[in-house]
């Protein structure tokens, strides 16, 4: 098996993608001024399918034992209700780890980004969150954009940026075996499953 391998092809019918930050802090005895350490930030999937047929549960079962537990990852596309169209985008600058913006090139001289805050986007391996993003380029065809989380590896200038078709790479939460219980309706259900980003 190679993996990261896709995800099932049936969607689920509940998706939750937050970003868990690793963070620290210390408040002052005196003053009560605080400062706060952030090293690592990870998104964590939690997702259920609807009740299924014997034959989709018996597929599905396969995949799920496929991934070996903890071991094996998989890739997975957030699902936003707004689909982009933008392609043909690439790093204007080099990008740097720890860094939360990025220069993009590939619009016209100040053509409409079509970039909306919240909308997911990809960059290399790394799935990542638009939090600002100018509505308009520059007079070069460049977008300033920040979002989250922070970089973790440098991406040279002229990397593609994919807006049209992110995902992001997972890995099981647990080792535990997961299976489907049969619903009133006699009806497979796995129930809510949860997952880590590959860091």
């Amino acid at each position: 098996m190679i993996y990261p391998i896709e995800f099932p092809a049936r969607a689920p019918s509940t998706e939750r993608l937050v970003l868990n930050r690793r963070q620290s802090g210390t408040e002052s005895n005196f003053t009560f001024k605080q400062q706060t350490v952030q090293t690592a930030s990870q998104w964590v999937l939690e997702w259920s399918w609807p009740p299924m047929t014997f034959a989709e549960a018996e597929t599905t079962s396969g995949w799920i034992l496929s991934l070996k537990g903890q071991i094996g990852t998989f890739r997975y596309h957030p699902r936003q209700r707004l689909a982009s169209a933008l392609s043909g985008k690439t790093l204007a600058i080099q990008g740097y780890a720890y860094n939360d913006t990025i220069s993009v090139g590939g619009w016209s001289a100040n053509a409409g980004s079509g970039l909306r805050i919240g909308q997911f986007f990809q960059l290399g391996d790394q799935l990542l969150r638009i939090v600002a993003a100018g509505a308009n380029a520059d007079a070069a065809g460049k977008v300033t954009i920040s979002f989250e989380p922070e970089l973790r590896l440098n991406y040279t200038s002229g990397t593609a940026v994919n807006f049209a078709n992110p995902s992001g790479t997972f890995r099981l939460s647990t080792a535990d075996g997961l299976g489907y219980t049969l619903t009133p309706d006699k009806m497979p259900e796995f129930g809510t499953i949860q997952a880590r980003e590959v860091v």
